[in-house]
Order: structure tokens, then sequence, then C-alpha cells
């Protein structure tokens, strides 16, 4: 018989000690942030071994991670049931930013119970856990009252090419429109007003943190060495997706610092003089616990656009279109459906009664965007500083098939320009069969420097003749 138990007590310490390689692994990859292969084993692990509450809590981590609420709390629940009061921190977490705080306070007293009746502390882990708690109930006390008429899902990598911008509002543009010696944040987008005498967008400073920088266009179409925007306004965090508006003072951007909710939270700052004021999170329904950036204001169309991905739909944003008030008015703090216009769970919610939205739309389907592809591949100032950013501007016949010689020739140059950098790292790691072309583009590029240059002049000499 006890060498029976003692087989058992075996077998029993060989379980336990799997699964607690199990869950030791699993850490390791959420570390590294590989949620769903993590998400893979603790599920075996779960399924094997029900009453593991540590392979429920860390289940419910890894989906509330992913932003699929639902799921998380699922375990959660499931780990709170067995007796684990840790994961009542992350049903805490995922309630203050789903906007429930009347649950906070339950899971709150519930969790400080649980702990008082064992003798422990930890206060700093709900500290942290409930540490915008305040600011998303100060948030809620001031939800505007705004109209979003439309909303779409587009793809997160190019969300910006789906904005429809008069040509007075300026133009949002990726980074290839950049001189390639320009450092640039990881994802950014590069704003570029109508002159076409500046460019705006984000890059790494010494510490490896984004903030917002500008270049100013020179003559012989050359741009200046990249100046920071307000190294205050990235709060700590990560500054990015900036758009000035036409009085060229008003500037909305994105920052991940001290004052966000969560992610990049959306805001707003006025130029004085060469610097800039404290800046100011324009608060909820614009911004949430997600990541919410790129708000653009068209005051020709009475459009303002800006993108999330508080929907949690992969590898997806969605662009919010609304109106733009003149005054803020916010949402009656005891309203009914105050939770549903911070959170935009309804865009219906938000339209007046008896209202119609669609010359809203048709302003917005009428805008080409070809205006702002022409300005991404043409920026050609003349002799008195005025930029060309589409041939229509020039006088002279002559003028604009020069330079649409011109835009021709600078696309291609660019193309050899990336080949070339991407040939000399291949040789640059040992590739030598590269040699000849890199010579023989090298030889080109100094071809063109010449031609392009010469075309310039055709470009300015037929508009001053005219």
């Amino acid at each position: 018989m006890k060498k029976k138990y003692f087989l058992a007590g075996l077998i029993l310490a060989g379980a336990l000690s799997m699964g607690a390689a199990v869950i030791d692994d699993a850490k390791e990859l959420i570390i590294a942030g590989d949620y769903r292969q993590a998400i893979t084993m603790l599920t075996e692990l779960a399924a094997k071994e029900p009453k593991n509450t540590n392979a429920n809590l860390l289940l419910g981590d890894c989906y509330k991670a992913l932003h699929k609420d639902a799921e998380a709390i699922e375990y959660y629940e499931k780990a709170v049931a067995k007796g684990n009061n840790d994961a009542r921190l992350g049903l805490i977490e995922i309630a203050i930013r789903e906007y429930r705080l009347d649950d906070v306070e339950t899971l709150t007293a519930a969790y400080e119970k649980e702990l008082k009746k064992k003798g422990k502390k930890a206060v700093n882990r709900l500290e942290e856990v409930t540490g915008n708690l305040d600011r998303t109930r100060n948030m809620l006390n001031r939800v505007e009252k705004i109209v979003v008429f439309d909303s779409i899902n587009v793809p997160e990598q190019e969300f910006f090419t789906y904005y429809r911008l008069s040509p007075e509002s300026g133009s949002l543009n990726s980074t290839s429109v950049l001189p390639q010696d320009f450092a640039t944040a990881e994802t950014t987008v590069v704003f570029e007003p109508e002159s076409g005498t500046e460019m705006m967008w984000s890059a790494p400073d010494e510490d490896n943190n984004y903030r917002l920088v500008s270049s100013v266009a020179l003559y012989g179409n050359e741009w200046d060495t990249p100046q920071p925007v307000g190294d205050h306004l990235g709060e700590g965090g990560d500054a990015n997706y900036p758009f000035m508006m036409p009085d060229g003072i008003t500037l909305y951007f994105a920052n991940d610092g001290e004052n966000s909710l969560g992610g990049y939270d959306i805001f707003i700052t006025r130029r004085d003089g060469n610097s800039f004021f404290q800046p100011q999170n324009l608060g909820m329904p614009y911004n949430s616990p997600y990541n919410d950036y790129m708000l653009a204001i068209d005051e020709t169309t009475g459009v303002g656009w800006w993108a999330t991905d508080r929907n949690r739909k992969e590898g997806e944003v969605t662009i919010y279109m609304f109106k733009p008030a003149d005054m803020r008015v916010n949402v009656d703090v005891n309203s009914p459906d105050l939770r549903e216009r911070a959170t935009l769970s309804s865009i219906r919610s938000t339209w007046e009664d008896g209202e119609d939205y669609t010359e809203l739309r048709d302003k917005i389907a009428e805008i080409s965007q070809s205006v702002h592809k022409m300005k991404a591949s043409c920026h050609f100032v003349m002799p008195d500083g005025k930029v060309i950013t589409r041939p229509e501007q020039l006088h002279s016949s002559d003028a604009r098939m020069a330079l649409e010689q011109y835009i021709d020739l600078k696309k291609s140059i660019d193309e050899n320009k990336a080949m070339l950098a991407k040939l000399r790292r291949q040789f640059a790691s040992g590739d030598t069969s590269v040699a000849d072309e890199i010579l023989h583009l090298e030889k080109q590029e100094l071809d063109d420097a010449v031609t392009i240059k010469q075309v310039a002049n055709e470009v300015i000499e037929a508009e001053q003749a005219e």
C-alpha cells in the first residue's frame, strides 16, 4: 500500500512539474509578445488541468493584450471562481477601458477584501492597474457631443490614403516624399500644407523617443535640416501623426505620454511664436484606451477625420468622419447614452433627429485623390520662393511640359537611388556579384544629376519668359 501511494505521489509531482514548466514557458512567450503561441500552450494545459488557475490567469492576460476582452473576461472569471484573486486585476483593467466604473468599484472592493482576508498587501499593483481610473472618470464627465456621420474600416498600413482632404487643407503622405537621409519613426505620416513650403512628421530623438520634426523648402528643390517641433509635445512618450490647420497655428497630433488614456491619444496645441503651448487631450469620444490618431479637419468640406483601432479588427483601423463644431458642447453626464457616445458603439446614436448627411458624403466623394498623389511627386521651388506642386500652377505650356518631364525624371532617380542603396547593402553583406550593377547605377546617378538640373532650368526659363 505504501509503495502504491508513493508511486501516486511521484506521478502527481511529475504532473505538477510539467504544468509549472508550461507556465514558465508561456510567461517567456508573453514577455516576448508572442501571445498566440502562449495561448496555444496554455489552452492545452487548461484542458488537462481545469483547476490550474495560473493557466486561466495567463490566458486572460494574453487575450487582454490582444484586445479580445470577451475571451479575457471568460478566463479571468474562471480563475477568480477557483480562488485566484490576481485575476480580478485583469477584470478591473478591462472594466476601466470599457468605462464600466460601477463594476470597477465592485471588483476593487472584492479584491481588497480578499487581500485583507489573507493578510496581504498589493497596493502598488492595484494602483498600477487603476492608474487611468481618475482620468477616465474625468473624461466621462466631458464627452463632446459630436455627429459622426460615417465610418470605414481600412488596412492599417495605408489608412491615411483614405482621407479625402481638399487641397486647401494640405496633404497626408508616406515617408517616400522625404529625402532619403531624413530619419523617420517606424510608422508615421508626412503632413504638407497646400503651399508645399514645409513638411512635418515624426522621427526618433537621441533617446529613441518619437518627436515631431519639420523641414522647410529651400531654393533648388532641396529641404532644410529637420528641426524639432516642440520637444515637450510627447509628454514623456512618443509624439506622432501631425496635422496643422491652414491658420498655421493650430496643431493636432497624437502622443502616448503620461496624459494618454492608453496607446496614442489625440491632442491639440497652438503655436506661440516659435514654440507651442502645453498640449490638451481632446478627450472622448475622440480618445479611448486604444490607439487614436491622425485627426484632420477640412474647413472646405466641413468634415473632420480620425483613425482608431478601438474596434479591434486585426490589421485594420476604423476611420471616423464627423462634423466639427464651432464650440464644444458636452453630453449631459446623466444622459443614458453617455457611455454609448463615449465609446462610439453606435455612430447612428450621434445623429441629430431629422438630419440628412448625404451632402457631406457627396462633398468628400467629389474630392479627387489625384491632387495629393501629384503633390507627393512634385515639389518644385521657383527662384522667387514660390513652390509649385502641380503643373497646372504654371502659366507657360512649355514650362508645364518641362515640369512633367522633371517629375518623371525625379521618380526614376528616386527608384535608382533605392535600388543602389539595396545593392550596396547586399555588397556589404558579402555579395560581390552586384559590383558591376552598382558601378552602372553610380554612373547613371551622376548623369541624372546633370540632366535634372538642365530640365529644372528649362522649367524656370520657360515660365519667366511667359
